[in-house]
């Protein structure tokens, strides 16, 4: 293997000149620089990045921080917006380190990643309610943005969709149809996007002068299952929903699927509401409307922002609220009243014991069983 006295010897110049091109120092000649360059290329030589950050105090690596695994698979736009993170880090000459949460024992290891001079910064996906994260990384000093999470008191960068704002939006598109009675299935209130978007279902209801009616609201965790188990929940009460608001596309399928094998008809007999715009969204039948997140944008301004305060870490912190976007397909119509349904024995009527709880429940929504 190529050395980097293999270079210097073959460029015909000292092994200090080749680490000044490999660290692009700029009191070098261009002509010398290009000899070194071509000798490098020549040798097929690849500088140690691990000296580099010796010698530079650097790394160009970039980490990204998923501290809940299961986004992996609920959350499957995610992969989008890591392959943006990727595109728009490699375009700034950066590499990326990922990690999940398998690899962290405690809290202070999502920094260790800075300390041990493996990353430059990171990103962090998603972080809980509870903010340990966030202010770990500000005790640190580790240049870091949040993404999908935020704290206004906490001085630290953060990018979010206004999932509050979308959520009103989808709602009160659902009540220009005609409905009223509109269930919800949250999603874990763990998370900042699961409270923001039960805040805009009820923002809606109330700015429309409708009720809020607890017994409309299930709480689910983002998967599939929760939108079956919703609802069986949903059909199982007196005066069932005309519509169903979805915090996540995945618990709609799931709401889907069981109204197929219930005979209704979407959107005659239900309209069904999504959020993320997954993938297999626009094929459905019916194709199912929902919110679309900026994941090109997020991921340009979170590196963008993230480069900027690696260069200059006493710059001031951005906070960042991005838009969503409305995708109206096929999923929603007008209300269509006293829908009653036998469930199918193999759905039987979810207990409220059995529903898939969260750590932290939002306060002042509490859905009891219709009795």
């Amino acid at each position: 293997m190529p050395s980097q006295s293999d270079v210097a010897k073959l460029a015909n110049v000292s092994f200090m000149t080749v680490s000044r091109v490999i660290n692009g120092k700029e009191n070098v000649k261009e002509e010398t620089r290009q000899k070194v360059l071509k000798a490098i290329e020549e040798l097929g030589y690849y500088p140690n990045a691990a000296a580099r950050a010796l010698n530079n105090n650097k790394t160009d690596g970039i980490g990204i921080v998923i501290p809940h695994a299961e986004f992996m698979n609920v959350a499957p736009y995610f992969l989008d917006l890591i392959s943006s993170l990727e595109r728009n880090i490699d375009k700034m000459g950066y590499h990326l380190v990922f990690k999940l949460p398998s690899s962290f024992k405690s809290a202070s290891d999502y920094s260790q990643l800075y300390k041990e001079r493996k990353v430059d910064g990171v990103i962090v996906l998603a972080p809980s309610v509870d903010q340990w994260l966030m202010k770990k990384l500000i005790t640190d000093n580790v240049p870091s943005v949040v993404v999908y999470s935020r704290d206004e008191e906490l001085d630290i960068n953060y990018i979010d969709a206004d999932n509050l704002k979308g959520a009103k939006e989808a709602v009160n598109y659902l009540i220009s149809l005609g409905h009223k009675r509109i269930g919800m299935v949250t999603g874990s209130t763990t998370l900042i996007c699961g409270r923001d978007r039960i805040d805009g279902y009820t923002e809606a209801l109330k700015d429309n002068k409708i009720d809020v009616d607890k017994r409309l609201v299930y709480y689910g965790n983002w998967h599939p299952e929760s939108g079956v188990r919703a609802f069986n929940y949903f059909f199982g009460l007196k005066d069932p929903p005309t519509a169903i608001f979805c915090a996540n596309d995945h618990m709609a399928l799931g709401i889907m699927r069981q109204a197929g094998l219930n005979k209704l008809k979407i959107p005659r007999d239900l309209s069904i509401f999504g959020y993320n715009d997954i993938t297999y969204s626009g094929y459905l039948t019916p194709p199912l409307s929902t919110m679309k997140q900026p994941l090109e944008e997020i991921g340009e301004k979170a590196v963008d922002i993230l480069i900027k305060t690696i260069e200059n870490p006493d710059r001031p912190k951005e906070k960042i609220m991005l838009d969503t976007k409305f995708i109206k397909r096929d999923s929603c119509s007008f209300p269509r009243e006293n829908i009653h349904i036998k469930l199918r024995p193999e759905d039987p009527l979810e207990q409220p014991e059995l529903r898939i709880g969260v750590v932290y429940p939002h306060p002042d929504l509490n859905p009891k069983p219709d009795h």
